[in-house]
């Protein structure tokens, strides 16, 4: 598989580094890991891996582990495995927080789909990777209201014209506050 491209299929320089809104990351709790972070992410996790850093979040060859670059500096291509990085498996217990760039979502799914994950993805049946999410997901919260991502500092927030929604592999993982603000149901 190629590598994830940090700026995603838009070209943008910084496409990688939109947040999730703090206001979202408050209502969604903690994770054990953040698997597609950026220096600038609101979300609360033991673990944050980015692209930015030389993490590798779909380390194979089987599903659940990564690569974590302990030393927080960059590293280069065939690094990981070196002293300050460790190679760490994600469990079925792990709660994972997953929102991928767009031209990994399948290899993000497939890759953490047997863990407690929580993917911020589009509300979009006409993608390949819906039905599989779909699958495994057991319950799906669409917010309220538009989702508008934060934009990397310099760059101009744009409108977002796609609806978002929250897919837990686990209903019991869900916190009351993204309930309260959300259209929920089950997909089992």
């Amino acid at each position: 598989m190629k590598a994830a491209n940090v700026n995603g299929g838009s070209g943008e320089k910084d496409r990688g580094t939109w947040c999730t809104p703090k206001k979202w990351a408050d209502r969604l709790g903690a994770f054990d890991l953040d698997a597609f972070s950026n220096p600038r992410s609101h979300i609360v996790a033991a673990m944050h891996l980015m692209l930015e850093r030389g993490d590798d979040a779909l380390t194979g060859p089987q599903s659940g582990y990564y690569w974590a670059n302990r030393t927080g500096g960059i590293l280069g291509p065939g690094e990981q495995g070196r002293t300050g990085c460790a190679r760490i498996f994600a469990s079925t217990d792990t709660r994972v927080f997953i929102q991928p760039p767009y031209e990994i979502v399948d290899a993000a799914i497939e890759h953490y789909g047997h863990t407690r994950f929580c993917a911020l993805l589009r509300l979009d049946p006409s993608t390949r990777w819906f039905a599989k999410l779909y699958r495994i997901t057991e319950l799906v919260c669409v917010p309220r209201e538009r989702l508008d991502f934060e934009p990397p500092p310099g760059v101009r927030a744009s409108s977002n014209p796609y609806p978002h929604a929250f897919y837990f592999r686990n209903e019991a993982d869900v916190p009351s506050a993204i309930l309260r603000t959300c259209i929920a149901w089950r997909t089992r």
